[in-house]
This record gives C-alpha cells, structure tokens and sequence, in this order.
C-alpha cells in the first residue's frame, strides 16, 4: 500500500512538472516574462522543496525586464527568493537577495512596488540577525524618511525595528528614543505590543529583571487574539521572557517559557521559521547544561545545529557549511561550555574554534567598520576562553601546536580592520584599470569630500545623510573585493615563516580576565606567560600614562624615584618572563592600554639610582619597533620604492603668527643640513601639496600641530590654512617607505577595542605605508627635533628605521644636557617606529664643495702667473 502511495505521488509530480515546463515554454514563445516570472513564483510557493527550482531563474530568464510590469515581477521574484532562504535559514543568501531587489528599486525607481514592506523591512532584520546594526539603522531611517506620514503604524513599526538595531549596538538611549516615538504614532495593538517587548528587551539588558518580567507578562495577558500576524510577536514575547528567566536562574519558569514559544512556531509556522527554531532549541539546551543535564543539553544543540544545516543526521558538524550567524557562535560556545563541564578539553576546544569561525565568517559581510570593530570587542570574551583552554592543553600536553593556536586566536581578534583596510588598498592598485574598481573608488573620494564637508560644520547633517547613502551604496558593489580582503589572514606557519629569524616578538592580547604575552624567537612560540587581574593592569597603566607623559612632565619631574619604582613594576609584568637578550631586535605588538605606553623608558631594574642619566631604560638592551599584528605587519612589507626623493612639510607659524615655532624652526634647519629633498614650508604646506609629496617621495617628513578633531575625535593634520583628516587617506600606487609624523600625539587616537588605536599613524599603514614614526604624546620639541636630526644620520649611514631611531635615542641618552631631569623618558621616549624595520633611500645635502670652489679659481690663478711670467 506504501508502495502505491509513493508511485501515485511520484507520477502526479511528474505529470504537474510536465505541466508546467509546458506552460513556462507557450509563455517564452510569446516573449510573455511578466508571466513567466509569476508562474516560477507561484510553483515554488506551492511547493517549497522546489527552492532550487526558483533559484536557477535569472539564469533560464531569456532576457531582462524592458517595461514596469515586468519590474515589478522581477523585484517579486528576488523578494521571494530572499524570503524563502531566510525561512531555509540561509540569511546570507537572503541578504543577498534583498540587497540586489534593493538595488534594483533604486535603479529603475519602480513605484508600482512596495519597497518598505518587501525590500527594506526584511532586509533590515536581516541586518540585525546579522549583527550589521548600521547599515539596518541606515536602510530603517530610508524607511521612515519614505513613508507617507499618514501611514503611522507602518512608521512605528520600523521605529520598532530600528529600536531593536540601537539597543543591539548597546545604544540605549537610540532605542528608547525609537520605542518612544513608536508609541507617539501607533495605533496597531500589534504594533504596541512589539514595541513593549523591545522595551523589556532593555530592560534584561540592563539588569532590570522584574520590570522585563512584569511588562512582557502584562502584554502576553493583554493579547487575547493570537492569529498568524500576532503568534510572531507572541513568540518573540515568550522567547525574551524565557531569557529573563534564565538570567534570573528560574530555570523551570525558562524552560515553560522556551517551549511555550517553540509551540507557537511549530503551530503558526510549520516548516519555517527554523532559525528561530534553532534559538529556542538551544535555550533549551543551555538550561538542561545548568541543570547538569549535560547528555540532554548536547542532544539538544546538534538539534539545533541541524536546524541551520550544519550538523549531519548523524549529529557530526560540517566545518565546511559554518557560515555567518550569532546564532551559530552562541551554540558552539555553549557546546564548548558542555564539553568543558565533561572534561572533555579537546572537543570544548574544538567547538570555541567553530564558534570564532562563525565570527569570523559573520565579519567578512560586515561593510562598515565601526561594526566589525564592535563585533571583535564582543568576540574577545570568546577568544580570552579559547586561549586560556589551548593554554592549558599545552601545560598538560606539552604538544606546541597550542602555542601556536594561542598566537593565531590572538591574531584574529587584532587589527582586523587595519589589515582588511591594507588589503583593500592593494586591490585597488593592482585592480585600478577595472571599470568596476574605478568606481568604487570615485564613490570613496565622494564619500571623503562629503566627510570633510561635514567636518566643517558647513550643513553637516546634510553632508552626513550624503555621506551615510554613499557608504551602503558602496557596500552593495563592494562585496567580492571585501569579502577577498577579509580572507586576507596567513596561517600560523605562514606567518612564523615570514618573520625575519633574528626577530624576538612578543605579542600581547589583553582579556578581561588576564592578559597574555606570547614570546616569539626564532620563527617559533616559544612560550605564553598568562598575568592575571587584567582591570587591575590596565587601570594601573592608564594613570600611569596620563600621570607621566599625557599631562605634561611635571609628575616626573617633581617624584622620579615614584616614577621609577611604578616603571619598573610595569616592566616586571610586561616582559620580565621574556628573557630578553642585550642587542637584540624586539618587536611588540601590543593590545588595548599598550597602544598608548612607550615600552623605551621602562626601567628594567628594581635598584633606584638618583642620577637618571644612569637609569637602567630598556633602550639600553633592545632596539624596538611596534606593529599593530603580524597580518598587518607581513601585508604591509616594502615594495621597494619608485623614488630615493625626501620631502619635508615644515609648518613654523601658526593661525597668521608672525612667531615661529621654534622647534619646528630648528628641526627643519637640522634635518636640511643632512638630506638632500624638497623643502616646503607655511604656505607652501597644504593637502595638494601632500598628496603630490606622498606619491613621490621615499621618505614623507611632516612637522606640524595635530589634534583629534570633531565628536568622532578624527586625526588630524593642522597645515595652518587647511586641515587633513585621517578619513581623507586613500590608497595610491606610489607611496612613501617611511612617513615621520613630527607632531604632537600622531601615534594617539582613540582606543577601538580589539582594533587598536585609531591614529594618523595608523591611517598611513591602512593606505600601505610600510613604516611610520610617530608620536605617542604631546612631545618636548626641542628633544625631537634633535632625536630626529640624529635618526637621519643614522639612516644615511645605512641604518634601518627602527635601528636609527633608537641610536638616536641613546645619543641623546649619552650626550651632555643642562639638566639631569632632561635624560627623564617623557623628553625622549615619544617617537615610535610602527611597522617594518627596513633601510630607506636618502641623499646626502651638498656641503661646501671645494673642487667647484678650486676651478672656480683656477683660470685667476692661471693669469697671474702668467702676469708674472711677463
């Protein structure tokens, strides 16, 4: 009977397939592709395991839409698709699709569809699920800025939908603003009711679980209809009541909420719906996992690993189809935790590294940079437990493959962005003569124009708006390049094997519990020293800094023996487990707080001495240069440079002082006394100038005032008539070796979590600037100006920048001063060289040339012996 059944349905599929391929054929006959759209459509609604069927239409379709009916079918049609593998769970794909029916409405205008209800709605939730919270804001905002006013329900609900996006981003004010406007407008019952649910949302994240409880419990009571536009919002209800719960550890009222949520989805949505399925699934298993269920909690997470198609029937994960979703980090994670309590480290390790996968796939979509920083921030909790468990094996096995994963989860979670940024320059150089390539980069210089316009202050919201268009304009054809760029990450070995063999690194990744400081000699980890109570470190180095160097010398001056002791006592937690050796070369490449301290003046020994000159500095042992991480490091290395010209950008008056600035005075007098180049200076020195310097100069030197500028605290460049901000940085074929940034704080900026600090200094190395020196505080010129004289002796000489930099240093160490307070680090240690350690080509100043002076003379000579001949 069976048997029968299944033939009888296999011979009806058959015979509807062979009506339809009949239908689609009369149809193209005709031309008829409006049609011809619908009845693909119509099928795949009908049957959904035809999905493939619906996909393959572009490719059959035997022409492109030509008038409005035939738009409208084609914007239907890529809405459906992008529906239909967000319902399969594959919101990569969706996005996909709803981000080209985006583009599509925009290219066309096609009035006749309902672009906020198909295209924008979605897509925007598909941003948020994501974790790409501003391009979501960015297309909500297009929502509401699109829709009539009079349709005020529809409006609150994107106002709740952006509410979700800024709450994500922990902008919580945003979000209250949103859910506050949201209940201005509405008159949905059903809207309201989102809106609620987003506020107890807030609620939970701040703690506040009464208040999340009592208002989600009050809305589910007040909601007496439950049908299929309202069980959605009931489902989300339950499932934010289910997380208070949990968080609140009332794991039987969870578990009745969770499933209460799940029958709801199961009831209303019966083969959809499955990445909430998956959620709810493994909220389940979460709290079978504290329970100390963990056999039940395990069964639980591949089911809901299933659900996303990762996992086999079999329950075996496919490493292969892990792809980019918070829900996939947060179900490795949890499956790491389980096998933790299990003792079974191997397969928690395992499964942490799934979960960074998932990270690391979800960054490659993300176009904006603020989001991918963010998403390394909230990653590095992640990547702290990862690292202490490859930690620990290694302490009980010994097997140095953990070393080396220890190094590569560090990397992961550094200078991500700067080494996408890297990347993305060289594509756009060796990709430059590409239609498509030329204009992205026209929207990247309009975007930068816009930028500076509304840095200005001239109608900055305008320019803004402009500015924010541009960005998801970009984003939209950006995707192949950045998608390569964010693939950009060396292997390990590779990167070991990069290193120069005479080389000691030590890296640091700064976790919230402790901080680690991974040693690297000879192309190999060799050791990883854990220091714990990393707050407590942090906080110790941060007064420190802004005790010693960022509030001017004073505090140094007045208790040198405290800044002794306190230097020293950084520099026994930084690198006393080390073992560093005398002449050696060491490269840092630091994390969090690091970014900001000068690793130079550290005093290496507990012996106080009351004459500093004696000081026992870590410049007397090692030479040292910075990198923000091996991947950027190794991206950035030289290409050999078209030009041996210097160029050097001297600004000595400021605001129409008819004062110079005596340093700057001297120091270029100084350096124009060594090497040959193009000296400019006060009105000379502007952006047109700098551009045309930088692409034509080996080494770019630029002595001026820098600052951070407007509420993004933006870099900047002070060249007295104009400004150059970091944004205003793009790539170019030809660039500088070496850029010097003499300036107060070019190597300070803002500290992104995970990312680094965002500086000048590190706006040159996202260009493709191998190497800069910058400054890490406001600095003593005079001192500069001398160190910097003395570093370009050095270079002539044949010295490479971080060797010439620090021999700079110790002669200004060993030189007679007025003072014995001037041998004191604040007046020396400023200047670090970020990036690679290589030789530079420079000319030597013409000196006084006495073979020129001697013919000059000999035809003088010549007539008076011949006077006296006579």
């Amino acid at each position: 009977m069976l048997l029968a059944l299944l033939l009888l349905n296999s011979t009806e599929s058959r015979a509807q397939d062979a009506t339809l391929n009949s239908k689609l054929t009369e149809l193209k006959k005709q031309n008829n592709l409006t049609d011809w759209l619908y009845e693909r459509i119509e099928y795949t609604n009908a049957n959904p395991q035809q999905l493939p069927f619906l996909l393959k239409t572009q490719t059959e379709a035997w022409r492109q839409p030509a008038n409005a009916d035939e738009r409208v079918a084609w914007l239907t049609l890529l809405t459906t698709q992008g529906y239909d593998q967000l319902q399969a769970g594959d919101i990569l794909s969706s996005i996909n699709y709803y981000e080209e029916a985006y583009a599509y409405y925009y290219k066309y205008k096609v009035a006749d569809f309902d672009a906020n209800e198909y295209i924008c709605k979605p897509l925007s939730n598909n941003y948020t699920r994501l974790g790409d919270y501003e391009r979501a804001v960015f297309i909500q905002q297009r929502s509401v800025d699109n829709l009539p006013a009079a349709d005020v329900d529809n409006i609150a609900s994107v106002y709740s939908n952006m509410a979700i996006s800024y709450y994500s981003m922990g902008n919580y004010p945003m979000a209250e603003s949103c859910i506050a406007k949201g209940e201005k407008l509405v008159k949905s019952s059903e809207v309201k009711f989102r809106l609620q649910n987003i506020l107890a949302d807030i609620y939970y994240d701040h703690n506040q679980l009464p208040e999340a409880r009592a208002l989600l419990t009050k809305n589910i009571a007040h909601q007496k209809k439950v049908d299929a536009e309202s069980a959605y919002s009931r489902f989300g209800a339950y499932t934010t009541l289910g997380r208070v719960e949990l968080k609140a550890g009332r794991l039987d009222a969870a578990e009745s909420a969770f499933k209460t949520a799940l029958l709801l989805v199961n009831k209303w949505f019966p083969g959809d719906r499955q990445r909430e399925r998956a959620n709810i699934t493994a909220a389940l298993g979460k709290i079978e996992r504290e329970l100390g269920r963990q056999t039940n909690a395990l069964a639980y997470l591949n089911d809901a690993l299933k659900l996303l198609r990762i996992n086999t029937a079999e329950g075996k994960t496919q490493a292969k189809l892990i792809y980019g979703e918070n829900n996939l980090v947060d179900i490795f994670h949890e499956k790491a935790l389980v096998y933790k309590s299990l003792k079974q480290d191997e397969a928690a390790m395992e499964n942490l590294r799934y979960a960074l996968l998932a990270t690391d796939k979800m960054r490659r979509e993300f176009a904006d940079n603020k989001t991918k920083e963010r998403l390394q921030h909230d990653a590095k909790g992640l990547a702290e437990e990862a690292i202490e468990m490859a930690s620990a094996l290694y302490s009980k096995t010994k097997d140095s493959k953990y070393l080396n994963l220890v190094l590569e989860i560090a990397e992961q979670t550094k200078a991500r962005t700067l080494a996408d940024e890297i990347q993305h320059s060289h594509q756009q150089i060796a990709n430059r003569h590409d239609t498509a390539m030329r204009h992205l980069l026209d929207i990247e210089r309009a975007i930068a124009y816009n930028e500076r316009l509304a840095m200005e202050g001239k109608d900055a919201g305008r320019y803004r708006q402009t500015v924010n268009v541009l960005k998801y304009n970009l984003s939209l054809l950006n995707k192949t390049y950045r998608r390569e760029a964010a693939d950009g990450m060396l292997p390990t070995s590779a990167t070991l094997a990069a290193l120069p063999q005479q080389l000691h690194v030590v890296e640091y990744f700064w976790g919230n519990k402790a901080m680690y400081a991974i040693s690297i000699r000879n192309r190999a980890v060799e050791r990883v020293v854990r220091v714990a109570n990393a707050d407590s470190l942090s906080k110790q180095i941060t007064t420190f800094i802004n005790n010693y160097y960022r509030n001017g010398p004073g505090a140094m001056l007045n208790a040198p023996k405290a800044f002794y002791g306190q230097s020293n006592a950084i520099y026994r937690q930084l690198l006393s487990g080390m073992s560093l050796k005398n002449g050696e070369q060491l490269c840092l490449v630091p994390d969090d707080v690091l970014g900001h301290l000068g690793f130079d003046g550290l005093i290496t020994n507990s012996n106080y001495k009351p004459i500093i000159q004696q000081w026992p500095f870590l410049l007397r042992q090692v030479s040292t240069t910075y990198t923000f991480s091996l991947n950027a490091l190794l991206k950035n290395k030289p290409q050999g440079s078209a030009h041996d010209n210097f160029t050097g950008l001297f600004v000595t008056h400021q605001n129409n002082s008819n004062t110079p600035i005596i340093a700057v005075k001297k120091e270029a007098e100084a350096v124009n006394k060594l090497v040959r180049g193009d000296y400019l200076y006060d009105a000379e020195v502007n952006n047109k100038a700098f551009f045309n310097a930088f692409e034509n100069s080996a080494v770019l030197h630029i002595s001026t005032h820098a600052y951070l500028s407007g509420v993004n605290k933006e870099p900047t460049l002070d060249f007295g008539t104009q400004k150059l901000f970091l944004f205003e940085l793009l790539a170019k074929r030809n660039k500088p070796s070496l850029v010097v940034l003499s300036a107060c704080r070019t190597g300070d900026g803002l500290l992104a979590q995970g990312e680094g600090v965002i500086s000048l200094s590190r706006g040159f190395s996202a260009v493709g600037t191998p190497a800069t020196i910058a400054g890490l505080w406001n600095v003593n010129d005079d001192a500069v100006a001398t160190i910097t004289a003395g570093m370009y002796k050095h270079l002539l000489a044949g010295k490479s920048t971080g060797a010439a930099l620090h021999l700079a240093k110790l002669n200004w160490l060993q030189a007679v001063r007025p003072a014995d307070a001037l041998y004191l680090p604040y007046y020396w240690d400023s200047l670090t060289l970020m990036g690679t350690d290589a030789t530079v080509k420079l000319q030597q100043a013409r000196g006084f040339n006495y073979l020129y002076l001697l013919l000059l003379f000999l035809p003088l000579v010549a007539y008076v012996v011949w006077r006296l001949r006579r």
